[in-house]
């Protein structure tokens, strides 16, 4: 619930920070208020009882207290007219005039006191739980409030590299015509196919860019994700011939989205060839039910934060390939599992 009302993970980390910061210290003072109150409370009504004890002790009209004779032989000196207590009551002794062996003992049972406090400090809860409930709501408001200009700022930025997606897509394109056109007349030039490399790259980055920050296409056709695997595999080699490939590739007929499929095949061959190590390896596996990825990888500092949108931990890439992984396989309906090890870094897809 609370996840649709935020646009993205770092909204919503902003707004948790500023409501919990705020009501959390809001509500320590409050309870702190409350704890004085609460004592002032008792020692009025310990205040209260002792006065009602010394009247008491002028008329002894009334049934609310008892009272006791209390032998002075094995005691000294006993105070009086002083509110004592113990275990199980209060009390007061009382002189009795011409009488030095004993004395009064007016007694209060401690139960009876405190079903005497229970209404005040009933009152008491009732008033600071509405209190606390008004400072959750002030403490929303104040959270919505705050992050209101992070939500400005980031609609800004996400239309702002909307419009650069859409400028850039005509030359994009023009440039992709244009080197089919070359292909067909220089089809073995070296200069043209390392031009259509570098086409194909600035295309992938282009169609992330895309997928990140569009609402995926909801067109399904059948295809062949073997295909897709090794059309995307033919580019990724030349880049990276050092990089020892093993594939166990089934022909695996899918019918989803294709252009979703796609974008998740190249992010995720893409990152097992950028963060390789030097002559590593890469296995792919795919059957029926999943993709395996498993590939030699340096040592990865926050395997938590893999997923998340522009995190990245070398100075390659902008940060999007996995985070859109994660957002298209979710779409999907498929199921995304990564087992990091030492130096190997495995991905699984359940695509059935």
């Amino acid at each position: 619930m609370i996840n649709k009302f935020f646009k993205n993970k770092y909204e919503k980390e902003s707004f948790l920070k500023a409501f919990l910061l705020y009501f959390f210290s809001i509500t320590a003072l409050v309870l702190v208020i409350f704890y004085f109150h609460y004592r002032s409370i008792v020692l009025e009504q310990r205040q209260l009882l002792f006065l009602e004890m010394k009247n008491f002790a002028l008329s002894f009209k009334g049934e609310k207290f008892a009272l006791d004779l209390f032998s002075l032989r094995d005691t000294k000196k006993v105070p009086f007219y002083e509110l004592l207590e113990n275990d199980k009551e209060f009390y007061m002794y009382i002189p009795i005039p011409d009488v030095k062996t004993d004395v009064l003992k007016i007694k209060y049972s401690k139960s009876k006191f405190f079903e005497d406090l229970k209404v005040k400090i009933g009152k008491l809860y009732f008033l600071y739980s509405v209190v606390i409930i008004f400072v959750l709501i002030l403490s929303l408001l104040f959270a919505i409030y705050t992050t209101k200009p992070l939500r400005k700022a980031i609609e800004i930025l996400n239309e702002t590299i909307k419009d650069i997606i859409h400028d850039i897509n005509t030359p994009v394109m023009s440039i992709l015509v244009n080197l089919k056109l070359l292909k067909l007349k220089y089809s073995n030039d070296d200069d043209v196919n390392r031009l259509e490399i570098a086409v194909e790259q600035l295309s992938n980055i282009y169609k992330n860019l895309k997928t990140a920050l569009e609402e995926t296409k909801k067109a399904v056709e059948e295809f062949n994700l073997k295909q897709i695997i090794e059309d995307e595999l033919k580019t990724l080699i030349s880049l990276y011939p050092d990089i020892n490939v093993e594939k166990n590739l089934e022909s695996v007929v899918l019918k989803a989205n294709k252009e979703a499929v796609e974008r998740i095949v190249f992010n995720l061959l893409s990152n097992s060839f950028k963060h390789n190590i030097k002559d590593g390896y890469i296995k792919i596996t795919l059957d029926y039910n999943k993709l395996v990825i498993e590939n030699s990888s340096p040592e990865i500092k926050n395997p938590n934060k893999l997923f998340d949108r522009y995190y990245k931990e070398g100075q390659r890439g902008i940060g999007l390939g996995l985070s859109i992984v994660k957002k298209l396989v979710d779409e999907l309906g498929w199921k995304l599992k990564v087992k990091i090890e030492k130096n190997r870094f495995i991905t699984i897809i359940l695509i059935r």
